[in-house]
């Protein structure tokens, strides 16, 4: 049974180490820890209202729990064997008075978090070869869970920058005014815009996450903004002028783009049928509205 239990702990650890790959470097972005966390909190939310808003955050910190408890927990059942006899204890502890797993769980926790308080140490070889090799895990880890924080800022600090200037140039009645605005800065408006659509569709790919972060302040909401991004694209290729049609063409190609992920992705259709881009985008906004908490 020995070699079960120890089997089953190698299987957890790597099973964690397998999701935070999957959700932190591969290119798509979607572990399977993560995505059900995020995808069960969605919908939880959409029944609480109030409890939008935190949905994404939350969710980030339950992901990286679960990703420790899985190492912690792998790594004690590895350990648990050979307690006692596989290790040294201070003279002040019995180990005959505690329970084995309980006493892996807290040499794996001390281990995992580097804190190294000494009261416990591994005396046999290959044990000692193997707590430093957990050590180094939850340090990798730390800097993991880290790294995703400054990941998912980044990506939503560039999803609201092109909502917010999305906003202002609706504001500013930008698609109504086209036909007035010199042609060379139409079409480089338009196609900055292209661009940070791209862009925010890449963000979607790589930081799946990020879709299901709400934002309070409306103008800064993407989910509101695709809609006045559409009209822009609309008037551009109304227009009479080939630079300003083509910038325009530029911008439809990428919102029907992001349209075709976002059905596809999130909103549980097919990617080779997508509906119009309008409608999808009308989908997105009702599905980021359903959770944003009242007023």
């Amino acid at each position: 049974m020995d070699w079960l239990v120890s089997a089953l702990g190698t299987a957890l650890v790597l099973a964690g180490a397998y999701d935070v790959f999957h959700t932190l470097l591969n290119p798509s972005g979607r572990g399977t820890i993560s995505r059900l966390i995020f995808a069960l909190s969605w919908r939880i939310t959409r029944r609480a209202r109030r409890l939008g808003l935190a949905v994404g955050p939350a969710s980030v910190v339950t992901v990286i729990a679960i990703w420790a408890a899985t190492q912690v927990v792998g790594w004690a059942l590895i350990y648990t064997p050979h307690i006692p006899e596989g290790f040294a204890y201070s003279h002040d502890i019995d180990p005959a008075s505690f329970v084995a797993f309980w006493e892996a769980i807290y040499f794996s926790g001390a281990t995992l978090t580097t804190l190294g308080f000494g009261d416990t140490v591994p005396i046999e070889p290959w044990l000692r070869v193997l707590a430093p090799v957990e050590a180094l895990a939850g340090f990798a880890l730390l800097s993991a869970s880290a790294t995703w924080f400054l990941q998912l800022h980044g990506a939503l600090a560039r999803r609201r920058s092109l909502a917010l200037r999305v906003s202002q140039l609706e504001e500013a009645g930008f698609a109504e005014s086209l036909a007035q605005t010199p042609r060379t800065a139409a079409a480089v408006i338009i196609e900055s815009i292209a661009e940070q659509i791209a862009v925010a569709r890449v963000d979607y790919v790589q930081s799946t996450e990020t879709y299901y972060f709400r934002d309070l302040d409306e103008r800064a909401s993407l989910s509101s903004a695709l809609h006045a991004a559409w009209r822009i694209a609309e008037a551009a290729l109304a227009s009479p002028d080939a630079e300003v049609r083509h910038s325009g063409a530029v911008l439809d190609a990428a919102l029907r783009d992001l349209a075709q992920y976002l059905h596809g992705a999130f909103l549980g259709g097919r990617r080779t049928d997508p509906p119009a881009a309008p409608e999808v985008f009308e989908r997105y906004t009702a599905d980021h509205r359903r959770g944003r908490a009242a007023g």
